[in-house]
């Protein structure tokens, strides 16, 4: 058969190939084998004018930062065998408790922090100005001195802040830590009576901006009525007025700090902590007992408030022996010393104790609610008050 050759198209290549045709022909020979043409495309490369080189878009790879590390920080994922899940349950039991006790504070040695908290506690000085004695003569500095407040004007200022405790929202040590700070400032200045208000106001902001996460402000002190008729620029002068007579030096411990390390350890019950905390909040009352170091005042408290926490049909005179001997670990080597002193400051506390319930004071009427377990309407015992008020024999050898 005659094809008609026709000529290719420029930029078209011809390409001869075999075929294979099958045919429905009734012939022995159905196979026929035949030459066809067939026209592929071809093009010519483009002239390169401007000496690029365009590449696939998409084998490019993104830049490598220089900052970005060459492999991923975290490790990869192990696959665990079903033989070895055991094992490893239990080694990471160990390593979570481990981490818990790293959080909680639990291997923590809390002797060595309490005596650490002993070598670097300052004493909180006695206000020598609360402590001169009026003159009689009408001279005219027997009436200035009659300005200058007394030891029931520091009462009436602390019972005041005692008072607004809910209001103001600040915690227990902040009002231990407020008071020490206006027992500083009261020994290093004579303060007027119409001051001590203001003064007690500045010294538990300074004391809230220590202890506290959500800490007063000045307007949260003139809001509640802890200072009146004064501006803000006022208190605020007065407060850079404080912290520079104290040189900046507002970190002291107090007996509440000491107190948290013996309940500690005696794991205290929740009424014993109240009635701690008690005893703590009267002994600030009354200003003699700042001739006692802390850690002597937070001992006192703390083994009074557990013999008033005994169980009924127990010797409250065995209870305090036993618990003087659980602390003597605290004591250190002047043990007795301290012994003796916290024998007269139980006694003081003990009387403040009855007579705080003729006062009804705001502190009496804060231990006397449910949310401190009515802690103050409990009574100590006889045979406990008289082995206060004998001559501290010796019990402990």
């Amino acid at each position: 058969m005659n094809r008609r050759k026709a000529g290719a198209p420029p930029n078209f290549l011809t390409r001869t190939s075999l075929e294979t045709l099958l045919t429905n022909s009734e012939s022995p020979s159905f196979v026929v084998f035949r030459k066809t043409s067939e026209s592929t495309r071809y093009e010519q490369p483009e002239q390169d004018l401007t000496g690029l080189i365009i590449r696939d878009g998409q084998k490019r790879q993104k830049p490598i930062s220089p900052i970005a590390p060459a492999s991923p920080t975290y490790p990869a994922a192990k696959r665990v065998k079903n033989e070895t899940v055991f094992n490893d349950f239990h080694s990471h039991i160990k390593l979570n408790e481990t981490r818990l006790k790293a959080v909680a504070g639990a291997n923590v040695d809390i002797y060595e922090m309490y005596a650490g908290l002993c070598k670097s506690v300052v004493p909180i000085p006695v206000p020598h100005s609360l402590l001169q004695p009026p003159d009689n003569d009408t001279s005219t500095e027997s009436v200035t001195n009659n300005t200058v407040c007394s030891i029931e004007d520091r009462k009436r200022a602390l019972l005041q802040v005692f008072s607004r405790r809910f209001k103001l929202n600040i915690s227990d040590e902040t009002l231990h830590l407020g008071a020490a700070l206006l027992d500083k400032c009261l020994d290093l200045m004579a303060v007027d009576k119409e001051k001590l208000e203001e003064l007690a106001a500045v010294t538990l902001i300074v004391a809230s901006k220590i202890e506290d996460v959500a800490c007063l402000t000045i307007g949260n002190v003139i809001e509640f009525e802890l200072v009146k008729n004064r501006s803000i620029a006022m208190i605020a002068s007065l407060e850079r007025f404080v912290l520079a007579s104290l040189a900046f030096n507002v970190t002291i411990p107090t007996p509440f700090n000491f107190a948290t390390y013996l309940l500690l350890h005696l794991h205290a019950s929740q009424t014993t902590i109240y009635s701690t905390y008690y005893f703590l909040e009267l002994s600030l009352l009354y200003v003699h007992n700042r001739c006692f170091s802390s850690d002597v005042v937070a001992y006192s408290a703390t083994c009074l408030a557990v013999c008033m926490e005994a169980n009924t049909g127990t010797s409250e005179a065995r209870v305090l022996r036993d618990t003087e001997l659980k602390l003597r670990i605290f004591a250190d080597k002047d043990y007795h010393t301290k012994r003796e002193q916290s024998r007269e400051i139980m006694r003081t506390l003990s009387d403040l104790f009855l007579v705080a319930s003729d006062e009804k004071h705001a502190i009496f009427r804060e231990y006397s609610s449910s949310r401190r377990d009515y802690v103050a309407m409990r009574r100590l015992a006889p045979d406990l008050l008289e082995t206060l008020r004998v001559n501290s024999p010796s019990l402990i050898s």
